[in-house]
């Protein structure tokens, strides 16, 4: 089993409680700020998780729908969400028609081989109306190799333990997992292959998809070497 089919499960959602609405409003405000949907737009969120970007997009009035590959988060999302349209499938199969496609809070380089992460983009290419918006939030190398923390442990809400080493091996940013509650102990792992903008960049004009600019944090920000983040998109032609 690969590691992104076991580990997006119920832990996922506890580990990652913490995550910063504020954040998420912000970038749904320079997505709208950058992009200009109109209110009809089909707009789909890949990767989608729980739906939390979906509901930020929902509430202001936008069309969105919002595919992930576990049916454990989906399940999640609409019991949390009934209002919002959440499916499974995976996300080098996008089906349907797309005028946005969102890839957020690093929702990419899950796959063992960079031509499985290019097949993506090239499934997002294929799923994108003629002149169609693709937006990559995706974590800047630069900035993960020089602040790195290699353990950490934390309480979290329910009072189990998780413990987080993590390491980079090659252009892999690896995370292992460990989840200790009621003397038992459950194990996951993270495995992200670090892209740089150029490379990503690289990515989208194979594809059809032509880079339009690119952002260093959720304020916007300009792209740098020392940035947090690195945001791309790109318009299909």
């Amino acid at each position: 089993m690969k590691w992104y089919e076991k580990w997006f499960d119920e832990n996922y959602l506890k580990l990652y409680n913490h995550r910063d609405l504020a954040d998420a409003q912000r970038q749904a405000d320079l997505i709208v700020r950058t992009l200009k949907p109109s209110k009809d737009a089909a707009i789909l969120d890949l990767a989608c998780g729980e739906g939390r970007h979906c509901m930020i997009f929902h509430q202001r009035g936008y069309r969105i729908s919002g595919m992930d590959l576990s049916e454990t988060l989906i399940r999640i999302g609409k019991q949390r969400h009934p209002q919002l349209d959440l499916f499974t499938g995976d996300m080098r199969e996008i089906p349907g028609r797309y005028d946005i496609i969102l890839s957020l809070f690093t929702s990419f380089g899950y796959f063992d081989t960079d031509e499985e992460n290019e097949q993506v983009v090239e499934s997002v290419s294929a799923a994108l109306n003629s002149g169609g918006w693709y937006w990559l939030d995706f974590l800047n190398p630069e900035h993960v190799r020089s602040k790195l923390v290699p353990e950490s442990e934390s309480e979290l809400a329910d009072g189990s333990r998780a413990i987080e080493r993590r390491r980079i091996d090659g252009a892999t940013v690896i995370k292992e997992i460990q989840l200790v509650a009621d003397g038992r102990t459950t194990g996951y792992e993270e495995r992200v292959r670090m892209y740089t903008r150029d490379e990503l960049e690289t990515f989208f004009r194979r594809h059809g998809i032509i880079p339009e600019g690119a952002f260093g944090d959720y304020a916007g920000a300009p792209h740098s070497a020392a940035s947090e983040r690195t945001i791309v998109y790109g318009r299909k032609q």
